[in-house]
């Protein structure tokens, strides 16, 4: 097995890539210091040089709320960077795996958003990752498009909150965004059993079950660390910011992975 992983260095590449190597898979690990998905030209005469059988599209543009102030480099990275890479695949046919997010939803539903629901972005991130799903369907019917919400792994937002617990004995965290907390090991280890085991080529919702407000989710960190830090839950009206957030982005992945409070107490009991 051949594959090309785009955004390798980021949050889900570093979770994902040791996992390609237990299954003694071959794979180039690129990232935008040595890989311009937007560099058309680059992107084909590297293609052409290597032979491949999957793509897996971890790379792009995820910073929500940089993204208002700075849409068409957002748009050029979750579009026209995707749209390379779905060439790729249509030109080698070969399948190819796109890594969406929640906020192509609006967060109207009073229920989990299913595959097959109407999507709606309301932030400039959102819309491009729509975007670049579009694109990788025009391309190839061999896609496999995976929306996930609110990853967290080595560095991410846990690792944070920890760091912050050495320094402070109180947090404000909002209390009216409910989502999906997501361990990147989890949603990794999803993506070595969709490609062993040839899943049907479509979307799919992989996310952790269970939801949390991201004041239960941060709650949730300090209890299972027995950290004595008091968190103050808010508004998100009362922490303003660039982009809009879907209220509720649940996301429908009939139990695909475990549930998040199980699957932090794991990450958490396993971190030093």
């Amino acid at each position: 097995m051949r594959i090309l992983v785009t955004g390798s260095s980021g949050l889900l590449g570093k979770s994902l890539c040791p996992m390609l190597d237990n299954e003694g898979w071959q794979y180039w690990a690129c990232n935008s210091k040595i890989f311009d998905i937007t560099n058309t030209k680059m992107v084909n005469e590297i293609m052409n040089k290597i032979s491949l059988d999957f793509i897996i599209h971890l790379a792009g543009y995820t910073n929500i709320d940089q993204a208002e102030d700075n849409p068409e480099l957002a748009f050029n990275v979750n579009q026209l960077g995707t749209r390379n890479i779905a060439h790729i695949a249509k030109k080698h046919n070969i399948p190819i795996l796109y890594v969406s997010t929640d906020n192509v939803f609006d967060g109207t539903s009073e229920t989990p958003y299913k595959p097959t629901d109407a999507t709606n972005p309301i932030n400039t991130y959102g819309k491009s990752k729509l975007a670049g799903e579009k694109e990788i369907i025009k391309a190839t019917k061999k896609h496999y498009i995976l929306r996930t919400s609110w990853l967290y792994g080595a560095g991410g937002y846990v690792d944070a909150m920890l760091t912050f617990s050495n320094f402070r004995k109180e947090i404000s965290v909002v209390n009216d965004q409910i989502g999906c907390p997501t361990w990147t090991d989890d949603i990794s280890r999803k993506i070595v059993e969709i490609i062993k085991e040839n899943k049907p080529y479509g979307i799919y919702h992989v996310s952790s079950s269970g939801s949390a407000s991201w004041a239960d989710f941060t709650k949730k960190i300090f209890e299972i660390k027995k950290r004595n830090v008091e968190v103050l839950s808010i508004d998100k009206s009362d922490f303003p910011r660039p982009a809009l957030r879907p209220k509720y982005c649940v996301l429908d992945s009939e139990n695909a992975l475990p549930n998040w409070e199980n699957s932090l107490e794991e990450y958490l009991t396993n971190k030093n």
